[in-house]
């Protein structure tokens, strides 16, 4: 089976169950985002796993052809490079989270995470 393949489909389990939890979770949601802001060791810690994943992600499928690699390997980047930018800049993560936590913008970004992983599925599973 193709890496990319099996990174979609463990991406889109990853992201279909987050979208879900943020979507149905809202008052739990914001909660942890909260707790986050107040403890920058969470913060340094989630910037630690980000970078890893991405690392992993880039590392395995670093392939600059269209579809479903290409796909892959755009996630894995972004997702390397927020990691980095969660541990380098730690006070500007500090200040966005904070930001992002006030209203209903993590509503959409969870519907977003989740129609996202809906489609790493349908490709993932579907070939």
């Amino acid at each position: 089976m193709n890496i990319s393949v099996v990174l979609a489909q463990i991406l889109g389990i990853i992201f279909v169950v987050l979208g879900l939890s943020m979507l149905f979770n809202k008052k739990w949601t914001a909660v942890a985002i909260e707790e986050m802001i107040k403890n920058q060791g969470i913060i340094w810690l989630a910037g630690l796993v980000t970078l890893m994943i991405g690392s992993v992600v880039v590392v395995l499928n670093n392939v600059w052809t269209s579809g479903l690699p290409l796909f892959v390997t755009i996630l894995g980047w972004l997702t390397l490079i927020k990691g980095a930018f969660i541990l380098i800049f730690p006070n500007l993560t500090f200040s966005y989270y904070k930001k992002m936590n006030k209203g209903n913008i993590f509503v959409w970004g969870g519907a977003i995470v989740f129609i996202l992983g809906l489609v790493l599925l349908y490709v993932g599973f579907m070939q």
